[in-house]
């Protein structure tokens, strides 16, 4: 999910872990929906699939002068269901940068 890291981020905002730390999070667009890759999931959920999709990745508090851990906060088909699936993992306070 490291390449996830490297796309160019659509959308962004802050977040605040423990509702006090200011903390980055960000959606990128991609082009390959990843799958579980386990073999006990039926075939449209374990595959890679090539569509439009979006990733929500985030950071937790890190010490200063460190770059940031991204973190996976799911997948989705659409930008309105990423920004969804963002505030329902880390809280509603979201201020996204518009």
């Amino acid at each position: 999910m490291d390449d996830l890291d490297r796309l160019p981020c659509i959308k962004q905002g802050l977040w605040f872990y423990g509702g006090v730390t200011c903390c980055h999070v960000r959606i990128v667009r991609d082009q390959m929906l990843h799958g579980s890759h386990d073999a006990d999931d039926p075939p449209e959920l374990a595959l890679d699939r090539m569509m439009d999709c979006f990733y929500v990745r985030y950071d937790l508090p890190h010490a200063p002068r460190q770059p940031a851990d991204w973190h996976d906060g799911g997948a989705a088909l659409s930008l309105r269901e990423a920004v969804f699936l963002a505030e329902r993992r880390l809280g509603p306070s979201i201020h996204w940068n518009d």
